[in-house]
């Protein structure tokens, strides 16, 4: 028996029998999804580097009673950096909005957006090769039509 194979209207894949398209579906999914993250390490390191964690001092103005590692060692190595000209950017911390001039602390606020964004490119890769690999198992009644947009 092939490591995918069609049996009695339902499928065989790599040792699991009697598969129903739904099965076979989240089997190939959990497939991709492994082999990418076992490569992706540096996304959830970059999501967790972002999140509050470290307890700090509380400034007037300020709501937040927390800083991330990526903000502590960013602003560290990038201690008298600033943007030219007197130019602040608006970062988010928390869901509050704060301007800065100092690229330290725009560079650790930014952290975590990047693991967001290197795990949705995962995603994507995923439901792609996923899809494929489905559709070229698959029955032609049990295929799945994605569209993009």
């Amino acid at each position: 028996m092939d490591t995918t194979e069609e049996l009695g209207g339902t499928y065989f894949y790599h040792g699991n029998a009697n598969l129903t398209p739904q099965e076979l579906f989240w089997l190939i999914f959990a497939e991709y999804l492994a082999d990418h993250l076992g490569v992706e390490i540096e996304t959830a390191a970059t999501i967790l580097a972002g999140q509050p964690i470290l307890p700090k001092r509380v400034v007037l103005g300020s709501k937040v009673k927390r800083t991330s590692i990526a903000s502590k060692l960013s602003r560290r190595i990038l201690k008298n950096v600033r943007l030219p000209g007197g130019m602040k950017m608006g970062t988010s911390v928390l869901g509050h909005s704060r301007d800065t001039n100092k690229v330290g602390a725009i560079v650790g606020r930014a952290v975590p957006y990047v693991g967001y964004t290197q795990a949705v490119i995962i995603f994507a890769i995923v439901a792609r090769e996923t899809r494929k690999k489905y559709n070229l198992i698959a029955r032609s009644k049990d295929r799945i039509a994605w569209t993009y947009f």
